[in-house]
């Protein structure tokens, strides 16, 4: 079982009482003593991290999000999964492939994916392209990346700085996809990310970007950037919201973008 911690205030204390001891009568001593481990780390980690959001937003520090933690993450993340460990289920992703990606990333055309990681979407981009690069602020996700598409003369990989895309000529972009990435980023960062999309992407180009949504209130190492921020940014630099979504209907089915109130925005 696991409960939510506001949810304990709304019994009284000698309630709270009763209801240990039938506890304590229906599941034993140990059990009832793990229970009391459980809720007193569970409040104590929840207070910790209002603590810690409250520092971030007062004093404007970077929180896990800076270029330099994310280097540094990446870096050392175990990518023998490549990024799946993230996907909740097939179906999930299916979906995400057939609504999201091949509904928005046109066949045939030039694709600038930020982040591939362990190329957990690279490999449905590679064939969809006509020419594809790839920008990742880790070392080992680009040579990773080099040796599992190497067969694919049209796919190149460079290492990025976390916060531009320098490498990247103007106007050169038809499509641009980013999954998982810019919720690791906060807003100074994505700011400058937004400046070169305009630069490289061409007039009519199409941007896919999943983002967070709440400033990582929720936890979920969030960068802190939230819905309406995203798409203010993005509107101030010229472009157009094609769609932003939090959840998509496939089939009969309800998918949602992320864990944590992510967002999936759609740009041109």
């Amino acid at each position: 079982m696991k409960d939510i911690v506001e949810n304990r205030r709304r019994i009284s204390l000698a309630k709270k009482l009763e209801i240990a001891g039938i506890v304590v009568r229906e599941n034993g001593l140990l059990w009832t003593a793990l229970l009391g481990v459980y809720y007193a780390a569970s409040t104590v980690s929840q207070r910790a991290f209002a603590a810690m959001d409250g520092l971030r937003k007062k004093k404007g520090i970077p929180g896990m999000n800076s270029r330099a933690l994310n280097k540094a993450i990446w870096e050392a993340w175990d990518w023998n999964a490549a990024g799946e460990e993230w996907t909740p289920s097939e179906d999930w992703k299916a979906s995400v492939i057939r609504c999201i990606l091949e509904k928005h990333i046109p066949a045939g055309s030039r694709v600038l994916e930020i982040g591939p990681g362990g190329g957990r979407w690279t490999e449905h981009l590679v064939p969809r392209a006509s020419d594809f690069l790839a920008v990742d602020i880790s070392e080992s996700c680009v040579d990773l990346c080099r040796k599992k598409f190497a067969a694919a003369p049209h796919a190149r990989f460079i290492v990025g700085t976390g916060c531009d895309l320098a490498g990247v000529p103007d106007a050169s972009v038809d499509a641009l996809w980013s999954f998982d990435v810019f919720v690791h980023i906060n807003r100074e960062e994505v700011e400058r990310y937004a400046d070169e999309f305009r630069r490289v992407m061409r007039p009519g180009a199409v941007g896919v970007i999943h983002h967070g949504s709440v400033g990582g209130t929720l936890g979920g190492w969030r960068s802190n950037l939230t819905h309406e921020g995203m798409l203010d940014l993005l509107k101030q630099r010229g472009f157009s919201i094609v769609a932003s979504f939090k959840e998509w209907q496939d089939s009969g089915t309800t998918h949602q973008a992320g864990l944590y109130q992510d967002v999936v925005t759609v740009f041109s």
